[in-house]
């Protein structure tokens, strides 16, 4: 009985498609495959099979060529960089040759995708934090010899000689669609160090996480009151930050008399954050040299922005970038506000909204 595995593999990339086989007059291999109650469909060679035994090495020179998975009986030395395919030596028609020569064929079907699954929590990591950077350039050096099915397992190799990530790789291949996952696990101990890069902080243990996740939730709390103020300014260009219960400050009622009639009067006061986008526009114009060394690095620089604009404001001037220079040049108008011009803008602020009726004030300074 021949290999039930290797058949139903087969049986399901094909689709009901036929095997061709490519032999002398006596057609044994064909009788032998056919008889072996694999499942599958095997005719003599033509171009319409989907996959092709060739057992006439002679002939074999027509399956370079053919697009098509494809193996050859030869037990020539250079038979597989003859024909570029697995090449199987001839022997009694058993079956466990038989078996092995429809391995060979299974092994030749392209490798359509291939998928690293990693653990959970390394899913979380950004694109740029060490441990994946050095997956991904395994990868893109693996894979890039990896087009059929039989070098599969050459993904044994994505964590050979790597910093974190374990040599131990389970490879799982679904033949009928053509997939491949490589599941790669991390290496003991390296958990800590990624949420010290993502952190920006040093979590060397249970007491450190615990002591940065509380500073981590005080600090999502704290943002959380400001998030939609800071959404409206950047949409609107100017958002409020409501009081919360815990901000409120009450005093002490008052009984008010009108008349005949006696009342009470309940206040209470509390803070509110008003966030006022600001649209603040720098340039800078630096001179080098004469005119025509001028002009020359002006053309060079609009001719680099046309083609790559981030690298134009990265070229270095007198020991800086531009980009440097225009955000120095932001930091410096922001800060020209004087302290006693925002404390006057609080206070405006604050009586327009205790006293105004939608109305404007006018401030001269």
């Amino acid at each position: 009985m021949l290999d039930s595995e290797i058949c139903k593999d087969l049986s399901a990339r094909l689709g009901g498609a036929p095997i061709g086989v490519c032999e002398g007059e006596d057609g044994a291999l064909l009788a032998a495959l056919s008889g072996g109650g694999t499942g599958l469909v095997f005719t003599k060679y033509s171009k319409d099979c989907a996959a092709y035994i060739f057992a006439d090495a002679e002939n074999a020179d027509v399956a370079v060529s053919c697009g098509k998975p494809y193996i050859v009986i030869s037990d020539a030395a250079d038979a597989e960089k003859r024909y570029g395919c697995t090449c199987v030596a001839p022997a009694e028609y058993s079956d466990e040759w038989l078996s092995s020569l429809l391995k060979a064929l299974a092994g030749e079907f392209p490798l359509l995708t291939i998928g690293v699954d990693i653990p959970e929590w390394m899913r979380f990591l950004p694109k740029e934090n060490s441990a994946v950077c050095e997956l991904l350039a395994k990868v893109r050096e693996v894979s890039s010899g990896i087009c059929k099915i039989k070098h599969v397992p050459q993904l044994s190799a994505l964590t050979e000689g790597t910093k974190y990530w374990s040599p131990e790789i389970k490879i799982r291949v679904d033949f009928s669609s053509g997939c491949a996952v490589a599941e790669c696990g991390a290496k003991d101990g390296i958990f800590f160090e990624m949420l010290s890069e993502i952190a920006g902080d040093n979590i060397d243990g249970e007491y450190t996480l615990m002591r940065y996740v509380r500073s981590a939730s005080e600090a999502k709390k704290g943002y959380a009151k400001v998030r939609d103020a800071l959404d409206c300014a950047r949409v609107n260009g100017y958002g409020i930050v409501s009081p919360a219960e815990e901000d409120l400050s009450y005093e002490q009622p008052q009984v008010v008399r009108q008349g005949s009639s006696v009342g009470i009067k309940l206040k209470a006061s509390a803070p509110t954050y008003h966030v006022i986008r600001v649209d603040v526009s720098g340039e800078v114009s630096p001179i080098m040299g004469d005119s025509s060394q001028s002009e020359s690095l002006v053309k060079s620089m609009m001719s680099g922005f046309e083609t790559d604009p981030e690298q134009t404001w990265n070229t270095d001037v007198f020991g800086r970038s531009l980009r440097c220079m225009v955000q120095e040049g932001l930091a410096s108008k922001v800060s020209t506000i004087s302290e006693d011009t925002r404390t006057k803008l609080r206070k405006a602020i604050t009586r327009m909204a205790n006293e105004g009726k939608g109305g404007v004030i006018c401030i001269i300074l």
